[in-house]
């Protein structure tokens, strides 16, 4: 082999049938797995990806994404998809990750699972050239899965890639690619899923409350969107509640942020966010924290609450969870909003 293609592996099924295909057409392939902090399960977990590179006897890179990424979802250029979505500029992003790759690694050009059609905003014929132009790649991108449908790029016209080999997939079923993957040897592969955050309406609800509140947010605050229930109590103060075990014993790992926990009764881990010193916001978050605990025989809920090396106790009434709904960050709020808007307007 001696040429070489990034290829842009996300650990599905699709991205790993086109690193399959140029290999055996005596590419080698450099498969790039770029993660962003958005990133959700399914996205997370490249096992299947991982196996069948040790099949092929091909090692990985791993990029991850940083605060530059943030600015990208924050202002795309080419707008949002359903919810907070920035997908034509997502990709652009990852070409330019993945041409500075193919620079480092001496690679050739740029492989995708792409297939026409399969994704609205970005995987029709305007959007894949937008893409390309703007990342700088026009014509060093090969889909190998929708390439037969696609201009002729240029490893097809310098005679690196015969354009006969690939393939002619559009559209959003799976029939073909299963039957490829068959053919390909694999016996097991991931199900198709939306692995993307920002296609959640109750998760881009939070990010965009987290970008006008607190302009000064770290990746840290963006993990922190992917557990719990969120509170807004002020402008760069929020309260986050676990809603099981396992988030409630992650969110007491955060030392340098307030921690709120019933002691009389079960119930959620506060995790509170600059509140600082004061008694009126922390005294607002451990009710809150009561609300969502068990109900108390008494009406009455302990909270301990844990300020660096400052420990306390506060007992507050037991309130009904409606009291306290415009504080939560959520869709639901959001669209409830919107009706009364709407009604007033």
């Amino acid at each position: 082999m001696n040429r070489r293609a990034v290829v842009l592996v996300s650990g599905g099924l699709d991205s790993t049938l086109a690193m399959l295909i140029v290999k055996r057409l005596g590419i080698e392939p450099i498969p790039l797995h770029i993660s962003t902090p958005f990133n959700g399960p399914c996205c997370n977990d490249i096992s299947f990806l991982l196996r069948v590179l040790k099949r092929e006897n091909v090692k990985p890179l791993f990029h991850t994404a940083g605060m530059d990424y943030l600015e990208v979802v924050k202002k795309p250029k080419h707008g949002y998809g359903r919810a907070m979505n920035p997908c034509i500029d997502c990709r652009i992003y990852m070409f330019k990750v993945a041409k500075e790759y193919m620079k480092k690694y001496g690679a050739d050009f740029i492989v995708t699972g792409e297939v026409l059609g399969q994704r609205p905003k970005s995987q029709n014929l305007k959007a894949l050239k937008i893409i390309e132009e703007e990342s700088g790649l026009s014509g060093l991108v090969l889909r190998p899965l929708s390439a037969r449908l696609l201009p002729e790029t240029e490893p097809e016209k310098q005679g690196v890639i015969n354009r006969e080999a690939l393939l002619a997939i559009s559209g959003r079923s799976r029939r073909e690619l299963i039957k490829l993957a068959n053919e390909l040897g694999l016996d097991e592969w991931p199900s198709a899923a939306g692995g993307c955050l920002l296609t959640y309406d109750d998760y881009a609800i939070k990010l965009k409350d987290l970008f006008k509140n607190e302009p000064d947010y770290t990746l840290e605050d963006i993990s922190l969107l992917k557990v719990g229930r969120h509170f807004r109590l002020a402008k760069g103060v929020k309260l986050i509640l676990g809603k099981n075990m396992n988030e409630n014993l992650f969110l007491e790992s955060f030392n340098d942020r307030i921690i709120l926990m019933p002691t009389n009764v079960p119930g959620p881990t506060g995790l509170l966010s600059n509140a600082g010193n004061s008694d009126e916001l922390i005294s607002v978050a451990c009710k809150i924290v009561a609300a969502y605990s068990d109900r108390a025989p008494d009406g009455v809920v302990n909270v301990l609450v844990k300020a660096g090396e400052k420990t306390f106790e506060v007992s507050v009434q037991q309130e009904k969870r409606d009291v306290f709904l415009s504080y939560l960050i959520s869709a639901g709020k959001a669209l409830r909003e919107e009706k009364v808007k709407a009604l007033k307007g």
